[in-house]
């Protein structure tokens, strides 16, 4: 396996002897540099003017992809065309405590997992539990980005909060996604501090859940050499 350049995890590798899994650039958190995007007001205090998460106790799930290019950042529209050697990270927050699935299907149909992270040693595992606190972004990768590698494609994001561990909520759906679907135990909500969660960004898409207590979203991104 090729070592991928510093702070980049690739986008397409071989991967537990599946083509086009992710490797990850590092842990998954609320990182300190999306704090740095809170709109504030005139006295100070934070605004929310932009934010398209609700206020009224629903569940729902938002997304930003973004698109680096050197020290440049601009977020991706849906259907829009990358193409390999593009790197880039997502953005994702949650209007309530939730349990969050993020998975990647690439061109040749093959899953990854992109959070919870699964063990290394066990990927029928999660090194880190799905269960995230309300409005604090999530960063993949929490540091660096991912670069889009051969073959071209489409790119089939597929996000997925739920009011409850997802084997429960919707086991269909849990198993339609390849995640780990035996019954799981309710998880504490993560802390999260007050200026993460007053971070608001504009997303590409947004989801509101079901009456099951499911917000899904789908993002396509066509790949081409």
């Amino acid at each position: 396996m090729k070592t991928p350049h510093a702070g980049h995890a690739p986008l397409f590798r071989r991967v537990a002897r599946r083509v086009g899994l992710l490797a990850l650039a590092g842990l998954l958190g609320c990182p300190a540099n999306v704090r740095q995007m809170t709109t504030r007001g005139a006295a100070g205090a934070p605004t929310n003017t932009s934010d398209d998460l609700p206020h009224d106790g629903t569940l729902s799930v938002s997304l930003r992809a973004v698109l680096v290019n050197g020290t440049n950042e601009r977020p991706l529209s849906e259907n829009e065309t990358l193409h390999s050697g593009d790197h880039l990270y997502f953005l994702i927050r949650t209007s309530q405590p939730a349990y969050l699935y993020v998975v990647l299907f690439d061109p040749m149909g093959h899953g990854s997992t992109l959070f919870p992270v699964r063990a290394k040693n066990d990927r029928a595992r999660f090194q880190r539990g799905p269960r995230v606190a309300a409005r604090c972004p999530l960063r993949i990768p929490a540091e660096g980005t991912f670069y889009l590698q051969d073959p071209a494609g489409l790119q089939d994001l597929r996000v997925i909060a739920s009011s409850e561990p997802l084997s429960r909520a919707d086991r269909r759906l849990c198993e339609q996604l390849k995640l780990p679907c035996e019954d799981a135990q309710e998880q504490p909500i993560p802390s999260c501090s007050g200026d993460a969660t007053r971070a608001i960004f504009p997303s590409v898409k947004v989801a509101t859940a079901s009456p099951q207590g499911v917000a899904s979203l789908r993002l396509l991104l066509t790949q081409e050499p």
